[in-house]
This record gives C-alpha cells, sequence and structure tokens, in this order.
C-alpha cells in the first residue's frame, strides 16, 4: 500500500469532523479574543487616564481676636427675633397625598409638619405609616364644601395635628402648613 492510498483510508476512517472541529475551535477563540480587544481596549485607556479626585485644603481665617465671636462660614446663626415672634421649630414635609373625597371629588395636598423643638421626635420616623394612614382616613371622610373654605383649611390642620400628637402620644406637632392644596 502506497502511502498516497494509506492517508486517503484515513481521511476516509477519520471522517471531516476533525478538521471541522479545529476551525470551529479557531473561530470561538478568535471570537472571544476579539470581544477581549473590544472591552479590554477601552476599559484599560480608562482607567489608565482617570484622573484622581483633587482634594483641597481649607483654611479658616479668623480675624477676630476674640474667638468666641468666630464663626465658620456656613455654622448656624442665630437669628434675633422681634418681640412676640417665637423662632420656628422643625420642619418635615410628608409625601403627597393624593385620594378620592366624600363628595365624589378627588384632593391633591403636600403639608409640612413643624414641631416643638428644634428637633424632630425620633419617634415619628417610627410611627409614620400609621400616621399617615390616620390622615388618609381623616382625608377621605371630608367633603370637598368643607374643605374649600378658610376655616374649613384650619379645621383640616387642626384635626391633623391632633391626629399626629395622638399617634405621637405627646404633643409634639406645633403647626401643620399646606404647601399644596388642589381640590378637583
Amino acid at each position: 500500500m502506497s502511502q498516497e492510498e494509506s492517508n486517503q483510508e484515513n481521511e476516509a476512517q477519520a471522517g471531516l469532523p476533525a478538521p471541522a472541529r479545529g476551525k470551529k475551535a479557531i473561530i470561538a477563540a478568535s471570537g472571544v479574543g476579539a470581544l477581549l480587544l473590544i472591552t479590554g481596549v477601552p476599559a484599560g485607556y480608562y482607567m489608565l487616564t482617570k484622573e484622581e479626585p483633587k482634594v483641597e485644603e481649607v483654611s479658616v481665617d479668623v480675624t477676630s481676636d476674640d474667638e468666641s465671636t468666630a464663626k465658620l462660614e456656613g455654622a448656624q446663626e442665630t437669628v434675633e427675633l422681634e418681640e412676640g415672634e417665637e423662632a420656628l421649630g422643625a420642619i418635615v414635609p410628608l409625601d403627597t397625598f393624593l385620594l378620592n373625597l366624600a363628595g365624589g371629588k378627588y384632593i391633591r395636598m403636600q403639608m409640612q409638619l413643624e414641631f416643638e423643638g428644634l428637633d424632630v421626635p425620633p419617634k415619628f420616623y417610627s410611627r409614620l405609616v400609621p400616621i399617615r394612614d390616620a390622615i388618609i382616613t381623616y382625608l377621605s371622610s371630608q367633603s370637598p364644601e368643607d374643605l374649600q373654605s378658610g376655616k374649613g383649611k384650619d379645621d383640616l390642620k387642626s384635626g391633623i395635628r391632633k391626629i399626629v400628637n395622638d399617634q405621637l402620644r405627646k404633643e409634639d406637632v406645633r403647626r401643620v402648613y399646606f404647601t399644596q392644596f388642589v381640590i378637583q
């Protein structure tokens, strides 16, 4: 048997799938390599050219000889109140209320609660869900006609104040402010 005949016989036995597998592996490897090249080059460029954040030192220039009167810029300043005027307490905005009223119309309302002190009572945040629920129940029982007048809005504010204070089990809320009030 000649060498050509034995090569032909080996190719016939082995079939063509062996070279095809080799081609598939080469194509897959070149595809993975191209993908790494396409994503790796921009990522490497970004990482190598990325600038470090600049840190600036801030110096405090105190021009006063008396250190007790020197204040940093942005420090809370005490506001002088006029006679008979009281300072505002901590004010916390509540999420928007959008709900149906008793008369078939709906209300969109945002409000803010002012507390007695400069700090919000820690119990307020843990009781926020029951507070919102009680306010929604109270609002949905109101009729649009009752809420249209100034007296109706004042009654609503006092009702909400009472609801929140009842939930907190303490008279912490001083005032209720409406920042948006629409009835349609």
